[in-house]
């Protein structure tokens, strides 16, 4: 099977959570199911006007951000090719919350009034900028309506793969009724024991954060939090360029600080850090599934994770959760994480029963291949084999 993955125009030069998530899709499909041969052959395109008749599914990708994926959209139908979409979509309750609260300076005085469409709009006309292919499904959208173009989005593809049963609800929440049996939870793999196999002598960090550089994932507030507390923090990502002032206020803050930044490092940096930290702070004022939450978890860190997001549907009671919004509870969680993990802990992972329950990219990638396989072949079909 070919599968084509349509992106955001910018996803190769702004990568995140979602670019991670199919390139993580794409690897293991590559991979020999159990007859030996690759699950299937993915392609990412960013092109929106990417040929897809030489594709037999269409996964696209990230209901948020409608402009570029509703042209993708109608170019799957007008190949008549079948689609799933993975909807990535935040809640938009505590998108809201974020822009009245947690942004600073004029773009918060103005980003808090407009609304999520209003905004969406403005930056797409900012992206067309740079991104030519934007403009016109920009008017389109916007001549359509928004909200329209998403349920028409979600009405029209074979199979909505959600990241956590919260996901789901607030899908159902913000754009109305769909066929529950059209929803799937495909979660997020867990990395069993990591990729790296040399074992921690002593957690020699406290506190590790990692995530790029951004209002959104709330660096300044944990910083301030660990100065409070005379804690040493490590602080890993890239800068978000759209957030410049953030990032430069954050830099400046270091300068009075005993935490340090490391600026953005490799997948393989990353898991060395966290084997080195006792606890992993995540403090996203909105989230769908944190996979940094779950790397650090299979590293051995504490996990002191956003109550925004999917994250307490994987880890449970195993990590503390805490408002963003809340420089005390953000406080609390880190010390209360604090005393539970030892310094001398020397396991690259937690060795617990949730654990057991958390499904590996390897099932994942299992699991994905059936999908495409029944939306491609459809049960009960003369070339349905299992039929």
């Amino acid at each position: 099977m070919r599968i084509a993955y349509p992106m955001r125009v910018d996803a190769i030069d702004k990568p995140g959570g979602d670019v991670f998530q199919i390139l993580r899709y794409i690897e293991e499909g590559k991979k020999g199911g159990k007859d030996g041969r690759p699950r299937f052959e993915g392609t990412l395109l960013t092109d929106l006007r990417a040929d897809l008749s030489g594709f037999d599914l269409i996964h696209l990708t990230n209901i948020d951000r409608p402009i570029d994926t509703y042209r993708s959209f109608l170019s799957a139908k007008s190949a008549g090719k079948p689609a799933l979409l993975s909807p990535i979509h935040h809640s938009y309750e505590e998108i809201e919350r974020f822009e009245r609260v947690g942004r600073n300076g004029p773009i918060g005085l103005i980003s808090g009034r407009l609304g999520f469409q209003r905004l969406e709009y403005s930056r797409s006309i900012l992206r067309s900028i740079r991104y030519a292919e934007l403009a016109a499904p920009t008017l389109r959208t916007m001549f359509s309506g928004m909200q329209e173009v998403q349920r028409s989005i979600l009405a029209g593809v074979d199979r909505i793969l959600v990241l956590t049963e919260k996901e789901k609800t607030d899908v159902l929440r913000n754009f109305g009724e769909f066929p529950i049996e059209k929803f799937v939870c495909l979660r997020n793999g867990f990395q069993r024991n990591g990729c790296m196999p040399e074992r921690v002598g002593v957690r020699d960090i406290e506190v590790c954060m990692v995530g790029r550089i951004e209002p959104r994932k709330n660096q300044i507030a944990v910083l301030q939090v660990l100065n409070r507390l005379g804690v040493a923090g490590v602080f890993a990502g890239g800068e978000n360029r759209n957030n410049r002032s953030y990032y430069r206020k954050f830099r400046e803050m270091l300068l009075d600080s005993s935490s340090r930044y490391l600026g953005a490092i490799s997948h393989a940096e990353t898991l060395r850090l966290m084997r080195q930290a006792r606890v992993h702070v995540s403090a996203s004022w909105f989230e769908v599934s944190s996979l940094v939450d779950l790397e650090a978890y299979s590293s051995g860190c504490g996990i002191v994770s956003s109550q925004c997001g999917g994250t307490r549907e994987m880890l449970g009671a195993e990590a503390e959760y805490v408002d963003p919004g809340s420089e005390c509870s953000i406080q609390e969680g880190i010390l209360r994480m604090l005393g539970k993990v030892a310094v001398d802990k020397v396991d690259c992972t937690n060795q617990t029963e949730r654990e057991s329950e958390l499904e590996t990219w390897d099932e994942v990638g299992n699991k994905l291949a059936s999908l495409y396989c029944e939306c491609v072949v459809p049960k009960g079909s003369l070339l349905d084999t299992n039929s």
